[in-house]
């Protein structure tokens, strides 16, 4: 059973050269420097208008990166660190075009399942370190047949293991494409077509899982006894056979672990769950310092994702690889703050495990 995606979203405007907002801009203003060619109209082998533009200029940080900075932020032992470790799907069949028969290989599936067993290692605190057990809140994915189904697979590992969970429903938002132009760019440019598809798209769920929570933990846990008033954008889930629905005016700065576990222990058909395995499977737990989330989408994906969290050029994603069900761990600090922790990690798969798409081992 899914639970529906609180959206988290940044106001982007898409305009008939590009993207506008502070992201990717309509603006043609270049000097004659930019290598490549000595027209405004275009940067390096692309149209200008598909160039990522900073609201600073590189390597100056941004605060309001994700317009929140004028938000009062508590301090960080009373703020919220946001987790968000995202996996790059299993090993999939490619021979075929249809979405729906590209599943994962035998391999694939391996893989996510040793991926599902690493979290819930961290999940138990296997080992017993002190402050060592995570709180996973939320496990997405892309709406993608290879995605939605390492997803599954690493969920059903971490409920045969005795956690719980959150799945939300797959985000087509997520799916993979070509999130912005590349530099350098070889011998080949790619499609101006396909990036002012996707390019919108990616950035949009960039924005929706990138973001601080500037809620004091405090704050949370008084709102966990009941909703707040003048609440009024719907939220639908399924219980007992029964529809509940909520309504949540600021779904953007909500507490999806709030809202869940409201919806699961009341409203229409009463009871906290009864016989209904789904609705135990999905208790949120208790408010927490740390919160983490597990986003299951591409390599394409993950690679713009870091690149635009450090605030570094998008174009020069394509230098970076992710290996199948890699991780890429990122910390967001309550006062706006965002490291990597780690990028490409497969230390969680054995080397017979280790695969980039078609490629074996390391050797390619």
């Amino acid at each position: 059973m899914f639970a529906r995606n609180a959206l988290r979203s940044t106001p982007l405007v898409v305009g008939a050269l590009g993207f506008i907002g502070g992201t990717l801009t309509g603006s043609t203003s270049y000097s004659s420097s930019n290598p490549g060619s000595g027209s405004d109209d275009v940067y390096y082998n692309f149209p200008s208008s598909q160039k990522f533009n900073p609201k600073l200029e590189y390597p100056l940080w941004d605060r309001d990166w994700d317009g929140r900075d004028s938000e009062k932020a508590p301090n960080r032992s009373k703020g919220v660190t946001r987790h968000v470790i995202l996996v790059r799907h299993g090993q999939y069949d490619e021979t075929y075009k249809e979405d729906e028969k590209r599943i994962l290989t035998p391999l694939g599936r391996e893989q996510a399942a040793a991926t599902g067993k690493r979290i819930l290692e961290l999940m138990k605190n296997v080992g017993g370190v002190e402050g060592g057990k995570i709180n996973v809140k939320l496990v997405h994915s892309s709406a993608m047949a290879r995605a939605v189904e390492t997803c599954d697979i690493i969920v059903d590992e971490i409920r045969k293991g005795g956690e719980k969970v959150i799945r939300t429903e797959p985000d087509e938002g997520l799916n993979e494409g070509r999130p912005c132009h590349v530099i350098p760019y070889g011998n080949k440019c790619m499609s101006e077509k396909a990036i002012s598809q996707d390019g919108p798209r990616i950035e949009g769920a960039y924005n929706k899982y990138f973001w601080r929570e500037t809620k004091a933990v405090e704050e949370d846990a008084e709102e966990e006894g009941g909703a707040k008033s003048g609440q009024q954008a719907k939220q639908v889930t399924e219980k007992g056979g029964k529809k509940t629905s909520l309504m949540v005016e600021e779904e953007s700065s909500e507490r999806l672990d709030s809202l869940i576990s409201r919806l699961i222990g009341g409203g229409e058909g009463g009871g906290g769950g009864g016989d209904n395995p789904a609705a135990d499977a999905t208790v949120a737990p208790p408010p927490s310092n740390h919160e983490f989330e597990i986003i299951v989408c591409h390599g394409n994906v993950i690679r713009y994702f870091f690149m635009r969290a450090l605030q570094l050029p998008p174009e020069a994603w394509l230098r970076l690889c992710t290996f199948n069900c890699s991780l890429a761990y990122f910390t967001i600090r309550c006062t706006g703050g965002v490291s990597c922790r780690s990028l490409g990690d497969i230390g969680h798969l054995e080397p017979r495990l280790l695969t980039f798409s078609k490629h074996h081992s390391l050797n390619w």
